[in-house]
């Protein structure tokens, strides 16, 4: 089969400003734009195809696209987007699929061996996405904040794209990539230092695979819920990860974010529970625990809403009236648990970021 790149367009009315421009590990290409641009996987008016040299870059409308490209074809859909290919072309190939709206953007892909040089685009300064990428086959090496990390099945990779400084990869490898919205401007990049969760990682791969073959349209408000589910995963994977950071590979705030985790899951139902308890239950200072939150892009008290508000819904779910489902959520009080759940508002007893 030859080289095929399919693109779908839909019209929009709003004008996207250009953001980073991303290039989904080695393989993927996708523009992220501030504002109202998606994937749809069902295009629903007019439709064409970007072939070989064909213009490859106005992707400020919505879109589907796939890849399946080999040789110079491959190489040069690399090179357009900032990836150098360092290795022979002949036999490069990559395909997969992306699914994208205003949220996130979701990518299962596979490439061949080769290595490469990234230059980062200047559309890409400053930064506005946080990533995801775990190995699913395979294993490569990859350049992170000058850095060297290998990832091996199982392992992930939670880093800002424009850390990225190249990738290598002696065989075949098979990655999951999300791109999702970074809260603060500055994060730190953080890997694995085993195998992630197998349980919770697998999750996050059904639920991903789902969602590329869905045929859902991402037109639907409902749509938009589809992202922070992804986020939750991701999160979930997270919290059940030992992560390091890099270049540092200092595990202390890595242990107090996953020791945290484990006494919100344990306290959060008691509305004594808050920061300043959670802290000195952990022996850490207030400051110190929002550092340990901030590579996943939450707050201590952002986490604990949340998950109180998970707890209410469960409660909810099973029937309990809107009382017990209050105080047994740790809100306490029925409107206190019905402002959270109808508006995501940290309730006003949980501290605000120390300065």
């Amino acid at each position: 089969m030859g080289p095929r790149l399919r693109l779908y367009v839909e019209p929009s009315n709003r004008q996207g400003r250009c953001c980073p421009c991303v290039f989904l590990g080695c393989g993927l290409f996708l523009w992220c734009f501030a504002d109202g641009v998606f994937v749809s996987p069902q295009p629903s008016s007019f439709r064409f195809e970007l072939r070989e040299d064909a213009a490859r870059a106005d992707l400020s409308r919505a879109i589907s696209l796939s890849v399946d490209e080999v040789g110079q074809a491959a190489e040069d859909t690399a090179r357009a987007w900032g990836w150098h290919l360092q290795s022979p072309a002949e036999e490069f190939a990559l395909r997969g699929d992306v699914v994208k709206n205003e949220t996130f953007a979701l990518s299962r892909y596979r490439h061949t061996a080769a290595s490469f040089r990234y230059e980062v685009p200047r559309a890409f300064a400053g930064g506005a996405a946080r990533m995801l990428l775990a190995c699913l086959e395979g294993e490569s090496e990859v350049e992170v904040a000058g850095v060297t990390e290998r990832l091996t099945p199982g392992r992930v990779l939670f880093a800002n794209p424009e850390d990225l400084a190249g990738k290598r990869a002696e065989v075949p490898v098979s990655n999951l990539l999300v791109i999702f919205p970074r809260p603060q401007p500055t994060t730190d990049n953080y890997v694995s230092a085993a195998a992630a969760s197998e349980a919770y990682l697998r999750i996050l791969v059904d639920a991903s695979a789902s969602i590329l073959s869905s045929r859902a349209s991402v037109e639907d408000a409902a749509f938009k819920r589809v992202g922070l589910a992804v986020e939750a995963l991701i999160w979930a994977l997270a919290t059940h990860t030992e992560l390091r950071t890099l270049p540092s590979a200092n595990s202390e705030l890595a242990r107090v974010y996953n020791e945290a985790v484990k006494y919100v899951a344990l306290f959060a139902g008691d509305a004594a529970t808050t920061v300043y308890s959670m802290a000195t239950a952990l022996g850490v200072s207030q400051p110190h625990l929002y550092r340990a939150f901030v590579a996943t892009g939450e707050t201590p008290s952002v986490y604990l809403r949340r998950a109180r508000v998970r707890l209410a819904e469960r409660l909810i779910a099973d029937g309990v009236t809107a009382g017990m489902a209050a105080r047994g959520s740790g809100f306490g009080t029925v409107r206190r648990m019905r402002n959270a759940l109808a508006s995501g508002t940290i309730p006003a007893t949980e501290e605000a970021a120390p300065h």
